[in-house]
């Protein structure tokens, strides 16, 4: 248990044992020590598409993200015939997939299907909702106020909202959001985008997203019309254009609904079997899970460093574990100028402070001097930071 991602691990492998989920393990037989924790998905057998590249990507249902099986796997025919042969008979299965890429490599029959789902004929697209205007400002609110239900990617405790994972599970997010939004007074409404998506993401370890659709709730606003509140993309609510512009696919088409939509298939078919939450809280659950499993793996947690772009007065973009202590230094500035340090926390985990820091100085010559900044992490999560600086005088 020295080991922080036995720890992680440990939490996770608990949760699912009280939630009777299935989980995927890998052992060193010498040793009985478990060596990888993934969770698999629930999840149907939609399309199965060859790709010009002789990998095939496979449509998992309900799952926004693209799913592929790679020619290079060993056992790339056993699991295609696996597929194929649940998608026929229309059976539930357990899907394990590798983390960051969604490469297939372990299909299990499902032991545990989910009831099937209320599902509803095709709503005709011209069905626009009908919403009621709110006020700027109260759009803000409703953002800031889904937003402050942010995952930290370590702990990711329940109720929390894993917008830090944005592969996957968009329609328990959406349908969270509107539970958030109603109970505040708003009656929201949602709007999916259909496409071969390619969002770029600063919280995804490989910089971009891909998926074949996407959801989030939508609101009317005096004077802007119907803005998007998507944490998982934007710091405040868009128009659906800059929406569906970051979504890469200039020819996605989308469909709005009301809020009481829990999943669309691509074919319209619609269901709405999540009144009490329940299914809400099993998709949020799961997606908790594989961000608290991802920010202990060598990625570490979001955001990516190598995602981001270093903005002006920021020195370095720095990483410190949990409950830890670490020194960095920065050298060859003019002793002359006042120059003044912070260190911003840019891993997002809202409830308390995060981080501290003392400078201190050496002057390393006549002209010039090094800053020694110690960080101290008071979480237990890891955390990514700025180191900022800002020349007072000179």
């Amino acid at each position: 248990m020295k080991d922080r991602r036995s720890v992680v691990w440990a939490d996770v492998l608990d949760n699912i044992r009280h939630s009777k989920q299935s989980v995927y393990v890998e052992i060193d037989p010498q040793t009985n020590v478990i060596t990888e924790v993934l969770v698999p998905l629930s999840v149907k057998v939609g399309i199965i598409k060859p790709l010009d590249n002789a990998d095939v990507e496979v449509e998992l249902t309900i799952s926004q993200a693209k799913h592929y099986i790679r020619r290079s796997n060993p056992d790339f025919q056993k699991l295609l015939d696996a597929l194929k042969k649940a998608k026929d008979e229309d059976k539930d299965l357990l899907v394990t997939e590798a983390p960051n890429t969604h490469d297939i490599i372990d299909i299990r029959p499902n032991p545990n299907p989910m009831a099937p789902a209320e599902v509803q004929s095709p709503q005709p697209v011209s069905e626009a909702p009908k919403l009621v205007s709110i006020s700027p400002q109260k759009a803000q609110e409703l953002f800031d106020l889904v937003k402050s239900e942010t995952c930290c990617p370590a702990s990711a405790a329940a109720p929390c909202i894993p917008f830090l994972y944005p592969d996957d599970g968009c329609w328990g997010r959406a349908h969270e959001m509107c539970r958030l939004m109603i109970a505040a007074g708003v009656q929201p409404d949602k709007v999916w985008i259909y496409g071969s998506l390619k969002t770029p993401a600063t919280n995804n370890p490989n910089c971009i997203v891909n998926w074949g659709w996407h959801v989030a709730p939508t609101v009317q606003v005096s004077g802007s019309g119907i803005l998007v509140i998507d944490p998982s993309l934007f710091n405040g609510p868009v128009t659906e254009i800059a929406w569906k512009g970051v979504q890469g696919d200039p020819s996605a088409v989308l469909v709005p609904t009301n809020a009481s939509v829990f999943h669309r298939s691509f074919g319209g078919s619609v269901s709405y079997d999540d009144a009490a939450y329940t299914r809400t809280n099993q998709v949020l659950n799961n997606y908790r899970n594989q961000l608290k499993i991802r920010s202990v793996s060598p990625s570490g947690p979001p955001p990516y460093i190598k995602c981001l772009i270093t903005p002006a007065g920021v020195q370095w973009f720095g990483t410190i574990g949990p409950n830890s202590t670490a020194l960095w230094y920065t050298w060859g500035w003019p002793a002359k100028w006042h120059v003044f340090w912070t260190i911003m926390p840019i891993t997002h985990c809202p409830g308390g402070p995060q981080l501290t820091w003392t400078v201190e100085m050496e002057r390393a010559n006549e002209t010039q001097c090094t800053y020694w900044i110690t960080v101290k992490n008071l979480t237990g999560d890891p955390v990514r930071f700025e180191g900022r600086y800002d020349v007072l005088s000179k």
